[in-house]
C-alpha cells in the first residue's frame, strides 16, 4: 500500500500479479516489453554460429584417431609441409626427416609421415576440414542474415549443419 509513504499528486494502478518490472501501461493495459527484433536475432543467430565455429577449429581436424590443429599458425605449418611433399615427390628436394619422423597433434600424438604421400594426405584432411567448417559457417551466416522473419532464423539449426570434428 503506497498510501502515506509516496507524493499525494501520484496515480497509482492496481496491476496483475504476473507483471513484472519493464512491462509498460498504455491505453489502460499492460503489456510485457516486446521481445527482440529480427536484427538482434539475427545478431544472435551469427554470434551462435561463430561460437560453434571456434569451438569445432579448437578441436580441430581429425585424422587417424587424432586431431590436427586447425589454429593460423598450424594452418601454415601445414601448407609449408604439403609444398616440401610436393617438391619431394618430384625428387626435387629429399623428404626431411623432420617430417618423417612425425606430426604433433593436439592430443601431444606423434602421427608418422613415412612419406611427402603420408604428409600430403595429412595436409589435404586438415584443410579440407577446415575449408568445410568455414565454408559451411559463411553459407549459415548468409541464410542468417537473409532470413525474412524469426522463424526462418529459428529453421537453421547450427548444431546439427555444421561438421562435427
Amino acid at each position: 500500500d503506497p498510501e502515506g509513504r509516496f507524493a499525494p499528486d501520484l496515480d497509482w494502478i492496481a496491476c496483475p500479479g504476473d507483471v513484472v518490472q519493464g512491462w509498460r501501461f498504455a491505453d489502460g493495459a499492460f503489456a510485457a516489453p516486446a521481445g527482440p527484433g529480427l536484427e538482434d536475432l539475427r545478431a544472435a543467430k551469427v554470434a551462435a554460429i561463430s561460437a560453434r565455429v571456434a569451438a569445432l577449429l579448437a578441436a580441430g581436424a581429425p585424422y587417424g584417431g587424432q586431431h590436427i590443429a586447425l589454429d593460423a599458425a598450424s594452418r601454415a605449418d601445414l601448407g609449408a609441409m604439403a609444398t616440401t611433399a610436393l617438391a619431394a615427390q618430384a625428387a626435387s628436394v629429399p623428404w626431411p626427416e623432420s617430417y618423417a619422423l612425425g606430426w604433433i597433434s593436439i592430443d601431444n600424438i606423434r602421427i608418422p609421415l613415412p612419406t611427402p604421400a603420408d604428409g600430403l594426405a595429412l595436409a589435404a584432411e586438415a584443410g579440407d576440414c577446415y575449408a568445410c567448417i568455414v565454408q559451411t559457417a559463411r553459407n549459415l551466416k548468409d541464410a542468417a542474415l537473409a532470413a525474412p522473419d524469426a522463424a526462418a532464423l529459428d529453421a537453421i539449426d547450427v548444431e546439427a549443419t555444421l561438421p562435427a570434428a
